[in-house]
């Protein structure tokens, strides 16, 4: 007997480790979660880029901004027109107050390096599919 199946002798065969599983899905290398000041400043002020840029400014204490992102997520990525950022104000204050960031969650678009337009508050993904169409 082999150690292996020594090992898993006694253990359903629906659950031994030999089982493999392979996922097709392509990785989100649009969404940039998480940056910092130097991140922000490659992507969104990128005058190069046409592409539209969401920054999702939140903060982890933020119910709304949990509420927001999942939605922003689902809505931007390599298979939209859209490209996602978000960074945390309480890490990255100084990119926040730059933009005048007062209140949670702000979500500011970018185009060509530039900020074209943005909204304050929780949105509902109707709402924020309106916002995106007028970018």
């Amino acid at each position: 007997m082999s150690r292996l199946s020594s090992i898993t002798r006694g253990i359903p065969s629906g659950s031994r480790m030999t089982r493999r599983y392979f996922s097709s899905s392509r990785v989100a290398r649009d969404h940039i979660l998480n940056t910092d000041a130097a991140g922000f400043r490659a992507r969104a002020l990128d005058e190069t880029q046409s592409k539209p840029v969401l920054v999702d400014f939140f903060a982890t204490w933020c119910q709304p901004c949990r509420m927001l992102t999942p939605t922003l997520k689902n809505l931007t990525g390599p298979e939209s027109q859209y490209d996602l950022i978000t960074i945390d104000v309480d890490e990255h204050p100084e990119v926040a107050g730059q933009y005048k960031v007062s209140a949670l969650p702000t979500v500011v678009a970018f185009k060509n390096g530039k900020p074209v337009n943005k909204f304050v508050g929780m949105l509902r993904e109707e709402q924020v599919k309106t916002f995106l169409g007028k970018l």
